[in-house]
């Protein structure tokens, strides 16, 4: 039996040497967690993904694939409402907030593909908004600029106005 050398290390050494040894011996180990954790993780996401988050992925899927055409946009406006003048207020606002172009499905790219998508004009915002008189409208307007853009209408209203001017707008403050 071949005999193992004792090495006698003094306690400061015996401190710092101990995690190269450790790497030393278990290395592999050590680069197949690091490489497969993220792998194991997607995949149990994946099938841990319940049914609702699914049909909610699915949904906006149909609904990404509806808006590309303008018939189809059509109808999943007309599905929120039939009022046109509602689809209008919704279709000038995401103009004027610069989203009609940056949707959720828009690439990173966009702000410099379509520069206007970087202004927004408060004036004509405050103008569109100011034309929804009734508080039953208001998520009406709010559900048709989703369809429009998949974005939040009072998060980009937040983002993209001032507070004294949503001040001026009670409805969607």
């Amino acid at each position: 039996m071949a005999q193992r050398e004792i090495v006698n290390r003094t306690k400061s050494q015996a401190n710092t040497v101990w995690l190269f040894d450790f790497l030393q011996k278990y290395w592999l180990l050590v680069v197949g967690i690091i490489v497969c954790y993220p792998l194991l993780k997607k995949w149990y996401a994946k099938f841990t993904q319940d049914a609702e988050e699914k049909a909610l992925e699915d949904a906006e899927k149909d609904l990404r694939i509806a808006v590309s055409n303008p018939m189809t946009k059509e109808i999943e406006l007309n599905k929120i409402t039939p009022r046109k003048e509602v689809h209008d207020i919704a279709e000038s606002l995401a103009v004027w907030l610069g989203t009609n172009k940056q949707t959720k499905d828009s690439p990173w790219y966009t702000w410099i593909t379509e520069p206007m998508s970087n202004f927004e004009n408060e004036r004509e915002t405050i103008n569109e908004l100011l034309k929804v008189k009734q508080v039953t409208t208001v998520p009406l307007v709010i559900g048709c600029y989703y369809v429009i853009t998949r974005r939040d209408l009072k998060a980009d209203l937040k983002k993209y106005l001032s507070t004294s001017d949503l001040k001026k707008v009670p409805l969607f403050n």
